[in-house]
C-alpha cells in the first residue's frame, strides 16, 4: 500500500486526527492492547528479535494510541502491540526461553514507551489500525485477512459486539459479503463501498477477498496457526478443511506439514473420492436386480425408482 492509497483510506478527518496527537512517554502498564485487535499471535523468532533491539537502542518508532474509553489514566494501543509486548519484563517466561536466549537479552527494558496520543472513535480507531498494520511487510495471510476485515466493518458502518470472536465476525460479514454478490441489484451502495475501498487496498477484488481469503478467519486453531506460522499455504489449508473424512484430513494436515504443494494434496483428494465413488457405485449395483427391487414394501420402491430416475437424469450426457 503506497502512501497514497494510506491517505486516500485514512479520509482528511482521520489523516489530520492522527498528524495532530501528542507526543509523550507512557509507562508500560499505562497501555492496554485494543480488546478488538485481530491480532492474537506473535511468533517467538520476530518477537524476540524486537525485544533485543529495544534492550539495546531503545523504541525507535512511536506506539499510537488513544485515551482509554473506560480505564482512566490508561490507553489503548491502536498500532504498536508488538512494541509492548517486546518490551515486557517478564518476556522471558512468557516465550518461554532457553538460557541461551535469555542471555542474549542485554540492557535494561524501558519502563516507558513513546507514544502518540490520539483522540478518536471506535470505528475511528479500528480503521487507523488497520491501514497501519497492512502496510506491514511481514503481514502473515491470517492477520492480512483480519484487518481487511476491521476495514470492511468500518466501510459498511457494520455493528458487532467487542466480545465477538474473530469467527463470529468473520461468518457474519461473510454471510453478507455472499449476499451482496449474489444479490447485486438489491446492494448497489454496499458492493459500490466494497469496491472502492478494495480499489484503494490494491492486490484484489472484494470479491476474491470473499472467496479465498476471507473463510481463512474461520478455519480451526491447528490450520489457522500452520498457516499463520508459514508451515502451510492458506489454501491449502482451505482444502484441508472442506473434507469431511476425518481419515482424509488428518493424512493431508500431515503431508502438507511435510511440504505437499496444493496441487499434491488435490490430487491426493481426487484419488480418494475417486475410491469412495468406485466402492458405493459398486455396492449400490449389487443391490439393484428386480429381485432385490420386487422385495421391497411398495413405498420403499416407489422412492427407490425416483432416485433412479432422478440419478439417470444427472448422468445424461457425463
Amino acid at each position: 500500500m503506497n502512501d497514497m492509497a494510506r491517505e486516500d483510506l485514512l479520509g482528511d478527518g482521520l489523516a489530520n486526527l492522527a498528524s495532530q496527537g501528542t507526543i509523550r512517554p507512557l509507562k508500560r502498564t499505562q497501555l492496554i492492547p485494543a480488546p478488538w485487535q485481530p491480532r492474537r499471535h506473535f511468533e517467538k523468532a520476530p518477537l524476540l528479535a524486537l525485544a533485543r533491539s529495544i534492550r539495546s537502542e531503545g523504541v525507535r518508532q512511536n506506539l499510537i494510541v488513544r485515551p482509554h474509553p473506560s480505564q482512566k489514566g490508561h490507553y489503548e494501543v491502536i498500532a504498536g502491540e508488538r512494541r509492548w509486548r517486546a518490551s515486557d519484563p517478564q518476556l522471558a517466561e512468557q516465550l518461554n526461553l532457553t538460557p541461551e536466549e535469555q542471555a542474549s537479552l542485554r540492557g535494561d527494558v524501558p519502563s516507558s514507551l513513546p507514544c502518540l496520543i490520539v483522540n478518536l472513535s471506535d470505528s475511528e480507531a479500528r480503521r487507523l489500525s488497520a491501514i497501519e498494520n497492512l502496510q506491514r511487510e511481514n503481514l502473515d495471510p491470517v492477520d492480512e485477512a483480519s484487518y481487511r476485515l476491521l476495514l470492511i466493518q468500518d466501510a459498511l458502518e457494520l455493528k458487532f459486539k467487542n466480545s465477538a470472536s474473530l469467527s463470529e465476525l468473520a461468518r457474519e460479514v461473510g454471510r453478507r459479503l455472499h449476499s451482496y454478490r449474489n444479490n447485486p441489484d438489491q446492494n448497489q451502495l454496499e458492493i459500490s463501498r466494497l469496491t472502492s475501498l478494495f480499489e484503494q487496498l490494491g492486490t484484489q477484488s472484494w470479491e476474491s477477498y470473499t472467496t479465498n481469503q476471507l473463510p481463512l478467519l474461520q478455519l480451526p486453531d491447528e490450520l489457522l496457526n500452520a498457516v499463520r506460522d508459514g508451515l502451510m499455504a492458506g489454501r491449502s489449508a482451505l482444502l484441508i478443511h472442506r473434507q469431511s473424512d476425518p481419515k482424509l484430513r488428518q493424512n493431508l494436515t500431515v503431508r502438507a506439514l511435510e511440504g505437499a504443494s496444493f496441487k499434491e494434496l488435490t490430487a491426493l483428494v481426487d484419488q480418494q473420492q475417486g475410491e469412495t465413488w468406485r466402492s458405493v457405485a459398486a455396492d449400490v449395483k449389487s443391490r439393484l436386480g428386480v429381485r432385490q427391487l420386487e422385495r421391497l414394501e411398495p413405498a420403499r420402491r416407489i422412492r427407490v425408482l425416483k432416485l433412479l430416475e432422478k440419478l439417470q437424469q444427472e448422468l445424461q450426457g457425463a
